[in-house]
């Protein structure tokens, strides 16, 4: 492997947001899925191609195209790795915001090895691509607006739309793009009270960058109403965030054209 010194630097002192494992080295993310996620139960997904809207660092996309027998991959992110705000906010929050952005970006701190890589930013996922050799791409864009893409045979949004100050034209705008089915993950789900069960619930979090809390039922019912089919949960599972050792809850949620 070329860079090889380059590659290892990155991958031990560069800022992850899932948990990698590569040449023995394995990265700090905030989030750890590399055992976790062969328990969620995503179905096979041989020889079609993905479309992963709100991709990161590409963590599922290279499970995708590694584990699941994807095709291909196109990540899809609004994140432009130059320490601007890669999510909606509220306004009074954007400070804030702005300032967790400039500290995450360490392209400052590992840009002769970026360089050196043909790499002109910290965006991960093209650095996977680079070093694995995946079949995978990726393009800037917001899932407000998918309309430039192509249809793909599977959608996938993860841990996205707890983010999104409509997750409406979210969803519609991933079953705009789906040919045979769509999987969504939602992260800190709430469960409905006894008396509530029946209820499709979602609560306001009164934060400036995490929208939203869902049951279950809420994104099934946002996903019938506009147009998917046999909607259904996957799984229901907890993660550790890995910085404050607190364990998050998340559900995987499939919805057929």
């Amino acid at each position: 492997m070329e860079n090889l010194d380059s590659i290892n630097k990155i991958l031990q002192l560069g800022t992850w947001y899932h948990t990698f494992e590569i040449n023995n080295i394995k990265t700090k993310g905030t989030y750890d899925y590399t055992s976790l996620v062969n328990e969620l139960s995503f179905p096979k997904l041989d020889n079609m191609k993905i479309l992963d809207v709100g991709c990161s660092d590409g963590f599922f996309s290279k499970y995708f195209v590694e584990e699941l027998g994807a095709d291909y991959v196109l990540g899809v992110d609004i994140n432009k790795y130059d320490s601007s705000i890669a999510f909606e906010v509220l306004n009074s929050f954007e400070n804030e915001y702005s300032a967790k952005y400039e500290s995450h970006n360490d392209f400052d701190l590992l840009s002769g090895e970026y360089k050196e890589l043909g790499l002109e930013n910290s965006n991960k996922y093209l650095f996977i691509k680079k070093v694995l050799g995946l079949n995978i791409d990726f393009e800037y864009g917001s899932i407000y607006n998918l309309s430039k893409f192509d249809n793909f045979d599977v959608t996938f949004c993860g841990s996205l739309l707890e983010h999104l100050r409509d997750p409406i034209t979210a969803i519609e705008q991933l079953y705009f793009k789906t040919n045979n089915f769509c999987i969504i993950d939602i992260s800190n789900t709430i469960k409905s009270s006894f008396f509530q069960r029946r209820k499709a619930l979602l609560e306001y979090t009164g934060a400036g960058g995490n929208f939203f809390r869902y049951t279950n039922d809420s994104v099934k019912l946002m996903m019938e109403t506009i147009g998917f089919k046999n909607v259904k949960i996957l799984n229901n599972y907890k993660i550790k965030i890995e910085k404050y050792d607190y364990h998050i809850p998340h559900s995987l949620i499939i919805g057929y054209k």
